[in-house]
């Protein structure tokens, strides 16, 4: 199974047309910056500078001094390079293009937006369940009843696509930001915002992510499980909204005296683990959260297609699977297969 994106989708980071995400925001700098990097180029590189200059302005970036412009410029530049190569390989299923991210390095996108505290992430059982598109960690469901796996047959009996945004019930993408490595209390919120409104019939609240950054775990921004943003909100008796306690991408000081407005009963791990069957019948009960290695170099780049990794650093494509680490977590909200036969 691997994962497609909308193209009519704002999501600058996600795997679509099933799989949402935490999108990620990268904050302007104030530009202080007066004078041009144009000297001394020739054409082909002035060309990339008008390009860069328009990435600049749709993204509404700026810098605060002409030496980090012209590093910034160097390393879009880069990455173009990168993703044309990339395009060019006819065996690619997907596309790459200019995403938020384009003006950073590989490491420092990695360092961003990972979640990189080995801790917290070695803290729980390294359970995976293996995909077409590479391993994932065990996904997890905020549910009343567990699936019941009483056919051991499952894909016989399940819908042939699922989409819960279709019905209403998953709420737009947000914004992690590059301060707090934060995926798992985003992708625990959105499984609990679909989740509430499956169950009442009415549309999703908007829950606090910041509550569980802040509550949930020791690590704070440094990382951190969905089993146990789950498990706080079963103990505190519920969790706020967004607007109750907005998020501010940094740690802060846990606040339990809010208004409730989601509680949750119980939580169940995907089982048989390593089933690909069983994973698909949870999601078409529910959205399910679910965490993955995003180190190819190519999912940065990410624009379209069915995503299946397999991406060097040289911009090669190789057909390869994802790796294992779990370093990232996303909601996966649907399943399908293309006219051509391909899962995603």
């Amino acid at each position: 199974m691997a994962f497609m994106r909308s193209p009519s989708s704002s999501m600058a980071l996600a795997l679509l047309p099933l799989l949402v995400a935490a999108a990620f925001f990268i904050p302007s700098m104030a530009s202080s910056a007066s004078r041009t990097l144009d000297h001394g180029l020739d054409g082909e590189a002035l060309l990339m500078l008008g390009r860069f200059h328009g990435w600049m302005a749709a993204h509404g970036r700026s810098y605060a001094t002409v030496e980090e412009k012209l590093r910034r410029f160097e390393v879009y530049q880069s990455n173009m390079e990168f993703i044309e190569a990339a395009n060019r390989d006819s065996r690619m299923s997907y596309r790459l293009g200019e995403t938020p991210f384009t003006d950073l390095t590989h490491d420092e996108f990695m360092a961003m937006y990972s979640s990189n505290n080995e801790s917290s992430w070695e803290s729980e059982e390294m359970t995976v369940i293996t995909t077409r598109a590479g391993p994932v960690h065990e996904g997890t469901a905020a549910i009343e009843e567990p699936p019941r796996h009483t056919n051991t047959n499952l894909t016989a009996v399940l819908p042939a696509s699922v989409d819960w945004r279709e019905k209403g019930v998953v709420t737009a993408a947000k914004n992690q930001g590059p301060t707090c490595s934060s995926c798992w209390a985003f992708t625990s919120v959105a499984t609990m915002e679909s989740a509430q409104a499956i169950s009442t019939g009415r549309s999703p609240p908007v829950l606090s992510e910041q509550q569980l950054v802040d509550c949930s775990t020791k690590y704070g921004c440094g990382g951190g499980w969905m089993d146990n943003a789950f498990k706080w909100v079963i103990q505190n008796g519920g969790i706020t909204t967004e607007a109750a306690y907005p998020y501010t991408g940094n740690a802060g000081i846990c606040q339990t005296a809010k208004p409730v407005a989601v509680k949750l009963s119980s939580y169940k791990k995907v089982s048989p683990p390593g089933n690909e069957a069983a994973l698909m019948e949870a999601v078409a009960q529910q959205p399910v959260a679910v965490s993955f290695d995003y180190s190819d170099p190519c999912f940065q780049h990410y624009i379209g297609g069915v995503y299946n990794a397999g991406c060097s650093r040289s911009g090669v494509y190789t057909k390869g699977a994802c790796k294992t680490a779990q370093n990232h977590a996303m909601a996966l909200v649907g399943y399908g297969t293309k006219p051509d036969g391909t899962k995603y």
